[in-house]
């Protein structure tokens, strides 16, 4: 690797042409270039280029702009492992600090306020205008919380059920919205809630008989059930708002009783709703639901879910998909735990985002709109994919296949790497790019690895990084046979996202958007996007240093110590 030199040569005898704030360039001019930076490689290349403007640009402004953001709260333990670099805020937000101090004041922002159960009353009255609090095992009171600027709570129980507030005394806190409740032991019979919740999420984890009366939640429009109890759970048992008009997303990860289940007991304005097949019994979904998660060990039948639907996730467990049970107007699919033609019959041409296992590689048909495709397939020859798609994750995680096809169309492509036998590099698979566009022999080079149009690149590691945790992925194959302008690495320990800005002269520049990683290199990237393939290997290193990963470039990878 020739790492190109990013000072320029400097002469005293140009001051009428300096960069400097002393020199030619007005303040407002300053001002106009700064304005135009957007993301952190912008100020990479201003400072790499303009070095001696960087001087004077730090000795001005030293006092009121820091480049790195480095957030406490964020630095892992001992045995954590994270990559070594520091954050860093966009240049734009940094600037602008310095002339005036944003205060974010926004509630969605501020963080939770954790209770224990050593937490007291007093403790309590010291904290100034709380919105939101955890309480992990607190065991006071709960409407000593009820402040007026509170608008969530969340409650761990575990073992001891802390005194819950009466009606009058939830009346206290007009402001709270959400409420979420972990329990380890079911709540009192007859316990309400107060009825100014909008969202409420409640998990026992315990098998013990329980029911629940939300009858005065008559703004409630989120609701979240999940128990731990095996036995069937009447749906009688469940009162849900009445009048029901406000619910429109219902999930319940419960045993319903499906001779219990009558039409009436669903929302009439449910919008998304998550529930067992087996728990509907002879009902069926409201016209009104558009999405849906189900899960099922019997064949549904046809007609059973709502011409409404846009978006699907169904599970299969030891059953099969009926032909043509799926409606037309279905935007999104997801089928788990099946291997499922692709053909009309079972995907209707109007999905634009399906995650399935093929069946039927060779003779598929897919929905001529489709945008994105998530599969772990391992197919041994090209899926007849439509010019339209854009998104292409292949989740294959053990025995990939000897060649990857990939179409012309992609934009972004997300798939799984391991490393070459008895190395410690990751590279590439070997690919095939394969024309579903009508793209010409111009647009995609015949050096090229991957399709002309994907500008985003990301990948998972796969292999034991427990017990060798240095390693090298090489790099040279994207950045020269390809337009990849985003790569995103990701390890069990950490990811790492790049910029790759190929620049006039050919050079190259690599910069993580987090941080000042990176630097301008020589490699093949020239015009038309080829030259002289007489250039080294690029191979970005991975050294565990402590319970940090030190990650730099090098022209040589790292290698097993025998």
């Amino acid at each position: 690797m020739n790492e190109k030199s990013s000072t320029p040569s400097s002469s005293s005898s140009s001051s009428s042409f300096s960069l400097s704030p002393k020199g030619g360039l007005s303040d407002l001019t300053i001002l106009k270039i700064i304005t135009h930076i957007e993301y952190n490689q912008d100020i990479v290349c201003l400072l790499m280029t303009c070095k001696a403007y960087y001087k004077e640009f730090m000795k001005q402004y030293a006092k009121v702009i820091t480049f790195k953001d480095i957030d406490p709260t964020s630095i892992a333990s001992p045995s954590e492992m994270t990559m070594i670099g520091s954050s860093m805020k966009p240049f734009k937000e940094i600037y602008n600090s310095s002339l005036v101090a944003l205060q974010n004041t926004d509630d969605d922002d501020q963080d939770f306020i954790t209770l224990t159960k050593t937490s007291t009353k007093e403790d309590i009255k010291e904290i100034k205008n709380p919105t939101k609090f955890y309480l992990q095992e607190y065991q006071g009171e709960i409407k000593d919380v009820l402040l007026p600027s509170v608008n969530t709570i969340v409650i761990e129980i575990r073992p001891v059920i802390p005194p819950f507030p009466t009606i009058s005394e939830w009346s206290s806190c007009a402001t709270l919205t959400k409420l979420s409740i972990r329990s380890h032991r079911v709540l009192p019979i007859g316990l309400q809630f107060p009825a100014t919740l909008t969202e409420l999420d409640i998990n026992y984890y315990c098998r013990d008989f329980f029911t629940l009366d939300l009858t005065n939640l008559k703004s409630l429009t989120d609701l979240n059930v999940d128990t731990n109890r095996q036995d069937l759970v009447p749906a009688t048992d469940i009162l849900l708002p009445n009048p029901n008009t406000s619910l429109t997303t219902l999930t319940l990860v419960v045993h319903l009783d499906p001779s219990t289940m009558k039409q009436s007991f669903f929302p009439t304005n449910l919008k998304e709703i998550d529930m067992k097949y087996e728990s509907f019994g002879k009902t069926k979904p409201p016209p009104t639901v558009q999405k849906m998660t189900i899960s099922t060990k019997s064949r549904i039948p046809t007609f059973f879910y709502p011409k409404s639907l846009v978006d699907l996730s169904i599970h299969l467990d030891n059953t099969t998909l009926e032909p043509w049970s799926l409606p037309y107007g279905l935007k999104i699919l997801l089928i788990t735990n099946y291997e499922c033609p692709v053909s009309p019959a079972f995907v209707p041409d109007t999905v634009v985002d399906l995650c399935v296992n093929v069946s039927n590689p060779i003779h598929s048909t897919f929905p001529r709109g489709l945008v994105k495709f998530i599969t772990s397939t391992n197919y041994n020859s090209p899926l007849k994919y439509p010019p339209t798609l854009r998104k292409l994750y292949f989740l294959r995680d053990k025995y990939p296949p000897p060649v990857i096809y990939l179409p012309t169309s992609l934009y972004k492509f997300s798939f799984s790497i391991k490393r070459n036998n008895d190395t410690l590099v990751y590279t590439l698979p070997t690919t095939k790019v394969i024309n579903n566009d009508n793209s010409t022999i111009t647009d995609n080079p015949l050096h090229f690895v991957l399709p002309h149009r994907l500008n985003k690149l990301e990948f998972q590691l796969l292999g034991d990084l427990e017990t060798q945790k240095d390693f090298s992925i090489r790099i040279d194959q994207i950045i020269n046979c390809s337009n990849v302008e985003h790569l995103h690495i990701d390890t069990p320990y950490s990811s790492l996202y790049l910029n790759i800005r190929r620049l006039d002269n050919g050079d190259v520049m690599i910069n993580s958007g987090g941080s000042f990683f990176g630097g301008i290199y020589r490699q093949q990237h020239g015009t038309k996007n080829q030259s002289p393939l007489d250039y080294p290997a690029l191979y970005l290193n991975f050294k565990l240093n402590g319970n940090h990963f030190n990650v730099y470039p090098s022209n040589t990878p790292i290698k097993f110590n025998h």
